[in-house]
């Protein structure tokens, strides 16, 4: 059974956060399917605690291992602030690192994933896309955000980093001018709503959707291969990822656990 289509996915109405648990006589996964925010008070880090402590005492003196999304193991000071800086991935990672249990981000190799994307896209469309994730990512800090040139040159400068393309520019005017060549307009940062939308992988609309799409289909073949390595070596797993990877992973992961 392959993982279930983005077509297939954007026809599903389902409840944000999405969790489940697939147990066999040995092992148990627990996925925690989030709604992205940075938000301390969203009321689902109260359900992904629950379900954190029930892993914890279920798994006690058993191999296991926390699998994150974003790239980043983020060990702060308390919840809160880890919350506020990293959302989910600091929310799972401080919680990890308060039990000394293994955490492990199963993200693709980014320049495997520019090489892939190529294939089929442009390098103005393939940056653009990531791009735009960025900007939909700092509309989810909390007020006040951070200073908007400073975030975005951050991640300009890592991607620049991992692609290592030559004679690209990587700076915020060179993608306000791959923006005015594929929208036709000029960039505004204050459209919210945009950059929710061609950062999605459920709408069609734009050539970065679907550069959303491809990235989407990348990443769940490389989640979901290193999901299968730690059960196959005796591990159970708790998973903190959006809730689109749960829904999409869920038909794969219970025909290949149980």
């Amino acid at each position: 059974m392959p993982i279930m289509s983005q077509d297939e996915y954007s026809r599903i109405q389902h409840e944000v956060p999405y969790v489940y648990k697939i147990q066999n006589r040995t092992q148990i996964l627990y996925y925690f399917g989030e709604r992205h925010s940075r938000d301390p008070n969203d009321e689902q880090w109260t359900k992904a605690k629950q379900m954190w402590n029930e892993f914890v005492e279920k798994t006690n003196n058993q191999k296991r291992v926390v699998l994150f999304e974003g790239g980043n193991s983020y060990k702060r000071n308390d919840e809160v602030e880890a919350i506020t800086e990293a959302g989910g991935t600091g929310f799972i990672t401080y919680l990890a690192s308060k039990q000394n249990i293994e955490v492990f981000c199963p993200e693709p190799d980014r320049k495997y994933e520019y090489d892939e994307l190529e294939k089929s896209f442009s390098r103005e469309e393939i940056e653009y896309y990531y791009f735009a994730r960025i900007v939909a990512q700092w509309w989810r800090n909390q007020d006040p955000k951070p200073e908007f040139e400073k975030y975005i040159a951050h991640y300009l400068k890592r991607d620049e980093e991992k692609s290592s393309w030559k004679d690209f520019d990587f700076s915020l005017d060179g993608m306000k001018k791959i923006h005015k060549n594929l929208f036709n307009t000029e960039f505004n940062l204050d459209d919210r709503n945009f950059f929710s939308k061609i950062a999605s992988p459920v709408g069609t609309e734009t050539i970065v959707n679907k550069v959303c799409r491809a990235s989407g289909d990348v990443r769940e073949e490389c989640i979901t291969k290193k999901i299968f390595e730690y059960w196959d070596n005796g591990y159970s797993i708790f998973i903190e990822y959006g809730s689109g990877h749960a829904v999409r992973e869920e038909p794969l992961l219970r025909e290949k656990l149980l």
